[in-house]
């Protein structure tokens, strides 16, 4: 009987889960194609509180059946569930559509009312520094509300066009999976839950695409509303710019406002000092100490020293608002050059950035405080055998602790915020002001910082004195301007005694070397005391030029010394003609190291004044420029000698270019083995001519008139006699 009675109760389930399938898979959709099926999703949109029910009951049909569904389907359980994830995901979107739908027409509770806009229209000039301060804070509002409403309307379209691509490939997945149910087969019942699924994508594009396209109008028309609200007011935040006026009141109200703020928070710092006290006596790793009094005094410790940190981080930034008034102040007023408007703002930058980490700090710490709740609650609860009579005072009132301590950090993050949104007024107002500025102070700006960073980088140091790029720059132009100067002086000189002053050129190259060499050092000397380097730093540097004279600069050193002394000594000067090292010339220049001659072939000779000094020199003009040359000239034995030297001292009478005194002297020199030789000896002024010049043209006048007169120049001449030593001849 029993067993009769068991198998008729699972026929009746089976009946009852057969009923329930086939109701909820015609409960779906009515619906065989693609255009039936949109209509019926359009009508949902219109009705989205019935459509919500709907999917309600559907929900609920499934979960009492998911098993059930898995078997007959032939799928995972898992599959059923994410279906009713889309079921879900539909419920919410078709909340969001009701919401926007009965909202539309409400007014923003971000937008100030024209109330609020009145008032502060009615404030006349001149305006306090606290009227500005809440009205940018209100006009900060508007700005905020309108790039939000922008970023909504971006996000809509973005989402209108992806959603369109997907539920694109969703109507092909349809279309496909329709066509396979219509030809039946084994899979029928696969294709048919795979129908299922698609259908509730489809839904959910187009609910998404209804939300979307709903909340981009009405972000389009808030926006526009904003926009008309900003456009009101600009002109009035300009009229207050304009006229506002910093009073010492203001400042003092608002100095009030901190020192109440941190006297507040210095009080909550000596509140737990006060409680933490007693315990740094005891000890954490007793032995008679309980396990939940160990685990609290290290927790109690831990968060006592990070709230003090963040207490002393958040006075430091109330504290730090007075230097955001007063440079707000110097903003509006333009006391600031650019240099210092960009100061302020990258000051300003950094002091968000530490804000924005003291918030997230402040977070983590409610986050910690909650995981040390719930240790607390798991480990330590009122049925835990460890825990004593006292550890469960003890636990309690720590769990009081922890709850107004998440109470304190989040009026530590409420304060953050006030002191960011100041900060952030700051960095609009610095970068407004900024941003007015022309191209040209922009780049001139640029320019300027970046040399102004180059010349503060440090080369190196005397002592406590840095030597910065700018400072060594400075030194060299002083040395430089110094150095142009001498230069100037020396060639001056030059010239003035090359116009005639009575120095002979030797004389004046030694005044001109002193000149230049006394500048250099004048020069060199200012250019190392702008640098502030003492003449005693050199005092190694000395010893070290000592040695370095000693053995590798020994001849650089010798060779300075001899151009010293060439040049004091006058045996050899500039202008005088030399013969050196077999070349003749004409000393051109006289350094410290090198003596210069400009030889005959105009090639310079240069010669290291100790080979100068140490070598043979024949100096021609070392008295005067007065040099003797002589001409020879041969002729014939049979020549009328007395003749032949009447024409020659004809010729040297009327050469302008032999002198006359010295007198010039004809000699009769040898008896050659040809010819009779005769040596013309006369002077030349090298200074006016080139000897060998005046020589060649004495000699062609000798030859033309030797030559007019008969008077022969003969040539080597010999008499050869051969004789013949043949035996049995006889020389005929």
């Amino acid at each position: 009987m029993k067993t009769t009675a068991r198998g008729s109760l699972n026929i009746f389930s089976c009946l009852c889960l057969a009923f329930l399938l086939i109701m909820i898979i015609s409960g779906i959709s009515h619906a065989e194609s693609l255009s039936d099926l949109k209509r019926e999703m359009v009508e949902y949109q219109s009705q989205p509180l019935e459509r919500i029910r709907i999917l309600k009951n559907e929900i609920l049909n499934i979960q009492g059946i998911e098993d059930g569904l898995a078997r007959q389907y032939k799928i995972p359980v898992s599959q059923v569930i994410s279906y009713e994830m889309m079921l879900e995901s539909n419920i919410q979107i078709y909340h969001s559509i009701y919401f926007l739908q009965n909202q539309g027409s409400s007014a923003s509770q971000l937008i100030l009312e024209e109330g609020r806009l009145e008032e502060m229209a009615q404030h006349t000039s001149p305006y306090s520094f606290l009227l500005y301060l809440n009205f940018l804070e209100d006009v900060q509002d508007y700005h905020d509300e309108a790039e939000r409403y922008k970023k909504l309307i971006e996000q809509s379209k973005n989402t209108i066009t992806r959603n369109n691509t997907e539920r694109i490939e969703a109507e092909k997945a349809f279309r496909l999976v329709n066509d396979q149910l219509s030809l039946g087969g084994a899979s029928s019942l696969t294709n048919s839950w795979r129908m299922r699924e698609i259908k509730a994508k489809l839904e959910e594009y187009t609910a998404v695409n209804t939300l979307s396209t709903t909340t981009l109008s009405l972000a389009e028309k808030e926006l526009s509303d904003v926009q008309g609200k900003i456009e009101t007011i600009a002109p009035m935040l300009d009229n207050i710019r304009r006229n506002i006026r910093f009073t010492s009141d203001d400042f003092a109200v608002l100095n009030a406002m901190v020192f109440e703020k941190t006297k507040s928070l210095y009080d909550t710092i000596a509140m737990l000092r006060e409680k933490i006290t007693p315990f740094s006596t005891l000890n954490n790793d007793a032995a008679d100490i309980t396990p939940f009094a160990r685990f609290w005094l290290s927790n109690e410790k831990q968060l006592v020293r990070d709230e003090i940190l963040m207490i002393l981080e958040v006075i430091e930034k109330w504290t730090s608002l007075r230097s955001v008034w007063r440079g707000i102040q110097d903003l509006i007023e333009g006391n600031l050059d650019i240099g210092r408007q960009k100061l302020i703002l990258s000051r300003t930058n950094n002091y968000i950035d530490d804000i924005n980490t003291n918030m997230s700090i402040c977070v983590d710490a409610i986050q910690t405080i909650r995981e040390t709740e719930q240790a607390v609650s798991r480990r330590f609860s009122n049925k835990n055998p460890i825990m004593t009579e006292s550890d469960l005072q003890i636990r309690d009132r720590f769990l009081d602790n922890l709850s107004a301590r998440k109470k304190r950090y989040l009026s530590y993050l409420v304060d953050l915020g006030m002191i960011r949104s100041q900060y952030k007024d700051l960095q609009k107002e610095s970068m407004r002001i900024t941003g007015t500025l022309s191209n040209e102070d922009k780049l001139n700006f640029l320019w300027i910082s970046s040399l102004s960073r180059i010349k503060e980088t440090e080369l190196w140091h005397v002592g406590e004195y840095p030597i910065t790029i700018g400072k060594f720059f400075f030194a060299l132009m002083i040395f430089l301007s110094g150095f142009a100067l001498t230069r100037y002086f020396a060639y001056a000189f030059r010239k003035r005694t090359a116009d005639g002053l009575s120095m002979s050129r030797h004389s004046s190259l030694i005044v001109q070397k002193f000149i230049y060499y006394t500048g250099v050092i004048v020069s060199a000397f200012f250019g190392l005391w702008s640098l502030r380097i003492p003449l005693t730093a050199f005092a190694f540097l000395g010893g070290a030029v000592a040695i370095a004279v000693g053995f590798g600069a020994q001849k650089y050193t010798g060779d300075i010394l001899s151009g010293i002394i060439l040049l004091f000594q006058k045996k050899v000067r500039i202008g005088d003609e030399v013969i050196i090292s077999d070349q003749r010339g004409i000393v051109e220049e006289i350094t410290l190291q090198n003596t210069v001659v400009r030889c005959e072939q105009s090639n310079h000779l240069i010669l290291p004044n100790s080979r100068v000094l140490e070598g043979e020199i024949i100096n021609l003009t070392l008295n005067n420029s007065f040099t003797r040359s002589e001409v020879r000239i041969s002729v014939a034995y049979d020549t009328d000698i007395e003749k032949a030297m009447s024409i020659i001292r004809e010729i040297l009478s009327n050469d302008k270019n032999v002198l006359k005194s010295p007198p010039y002297k004809i000699l009769l020199e040898d008896f050659g083995e040809s010819a009779l030789d005769l040596t013309a000896l006369f002077f030349v002024d090298i200074k006016e001519n080139l000897e060998r010049d005046v020589k060649s043209s004495v000699r062609q006048k000798i030859l033309a008139a030797f030559s007019s007169a008969r008077i022969e120049i003969p040539f080597p001449q010999r008499d050869i006699r051969i004789k013949n030593e043949t035996p049995g001849t006889e020389e005929k």
